[in-house]
């Protein structure tokens, strides 16, 4: 059973471009739901508040179902289990929801992991998927996916195998570290070989509309930024890595040449790789970097501090992952610069050829003005020069990324 994420992106960060908020199940539950699945109210002793599916969804479209009530089933959290489906119901103890093969707890993905009834524990994440727990159009409720690494795509908890958020066999991932509502944390959700070659600067996944899955890239790469070059708005996978403080000074010190692209003594996650390696945290081809870049200087692996909070230091995200994770950033291919007296937009430069500091003139600013730095030592963009940063848009940058689960 196929299910199709909706490709809903709600931001917090203007740039997002998302939609609407859904209707959540919270205190109030929506009058058009027969009973509540995240805190398993409304239904007969012996029964559960779960998904039924009315029709089965095809590989290009969702499944259709509502929320109700029904005998309780025996698989506790954690067993295998069938999800849902026209003909079957998934087994599955009240309060949890099979989803890729496995029981999993129903959450409010409003909630805080930990913080209250409905939340998720400490490590985990509540993620949302469309043809599931859907009122209105609208998720009112997800389930409860382990913590991971985005780099490494290790579990953070659990026992035996933790690689590739614990595949059977990690160099077919069936996980994907992907990041909450916020970058507050990261968890997994399911992948498959149809996501393997959605690599940096190739399109995710999407649903008919073009809307991307969550979900959608190759594991370690995300749907982030779009707009750029081509002036559209196709959203494109992008590379998630290590970055380091760079610019034309730290550049031009021996062994430091390519620092703009990330730490190379980090370890990191490719598909095929069967543990984490150094070296594969880079902006660099064939690693997280894309085929299609010709700078000799690769991508930048920029601080994800600078894209969240819009370029401004003073108004940042409360991502704890701002000064350690980055985004490669494909600098030759955001045609965004102005120069006084000419009509042409010119690229953006590397930090690898940004000054620590520049002056007022200068159309591209410096290095501690473009993510180049960590969030403590930099500054705010200057009014009087070139692009803002809400010109390369986040295509899921601070939001709620429903999600499609492979089967």
């Amino acid at each position: 059973m196929n299910k199709l994420a909706l490709g809903v992106l709600l931001g917090a960060i203007a740039a997002c471009g998302g939609g609407g908020k859904p209707t959540l199940i919270d205190a109030a539950v929506d009058a058009a739901v027969a009973c509540n699945p995240v805190l398993q109210t409304g239904c007969a002793a012996g029964e559960k508040c779960t998904w039924i599916v009315d029709i089965d969804g095809g590989p290009t479209t969702s499944d259709i179902g509502h929320i109700g009530c029904i005998a309780n089933g025996t698989i506790a959290e954690g067993g295998a289990c069938t999800d849902a489906s026209m003909a079957a119901t998934d087994g599955c103890v009240a309060g949890q929801q099979c989803v890729s093969g496995k029981c999993k707890p129903i959450c409010d993905p409003q909630l805080v992991d930990g913080s209250a009834q409905g939340a998720c524990p400490n490590n985990f994440s509540c993620s949302v998927y469309a043809g599931v727990f859907e009122t209105g159009g609208d998720p009112v409720a997800g389930v409860c996916e382990p913590g991971c690494d985005p780099l490494s795509q290790r579990l953070k908890v659990g026992t035996g195998n933790l690689e590739a958020c614990g595949s059977p066999n990690a160099v077919t991932p069936r996980g994907a570290c992907v990041p909450s509502r916020g970058f507050l944390s990261f968890h997994c959700a399911p992948s498959g070989s149809v996501v393997y070659d959605k690599v940096d600067r190739v399109p995710p996944l999407a649903d008919a509309s073009g809307n991307p899955f969550g979900n959608g890239c190759a594991p370690g790469f995300i749907p982030f930024y779009f707009s750029d070059a081509s002036g559209s708005n196709t959203t494109w996978c992008s590379g998630l890595c290590s970055p380091l403080k760079t610019d034309m000074t730290i550049a031009a010190q021996a062994g430091h040449a390519t620092d703009n692209q990330g730490d190379k003594t980090a370890l990191a996650k490719l598909v095929a790789d069967p543990t984490p390696v150094a070296g594969h945290a880079v902006c660099t081809k064939m690693v997280k970097g894309a085929t299609d870049v010709a700078s000799a200087l690769g991508e930048d692996c920029r601080f994800i501090w600078f894209p969240l909070a819009q370029g401004d230091p003073t108004k940042p995200s409360a991502s704890p992952y701002n000064d350690t994770l980055g985004v490669c950033f494909a600098f030759e291919k955001f045609l965004d610069i102005t120069v006084p007296g000419m009509t042409q937009k010119l690229p953006e430069k590397s930090c690898a050829e940004l000054p620590p500091t520049a002056p007022d003139t200068d159309p591209y600013g410096s290095a501690k003005e473009n993510g180049c730095y960590p969030l403590a030592e930099s500054k705010v963009l200057r009014k009087n020069t070139r692009r803002r940063p809400v010109d390369w848009r986040l295509a899921n940058g601070d939001g709620l990324a429903i999600r499609h689960i492979f089967d």
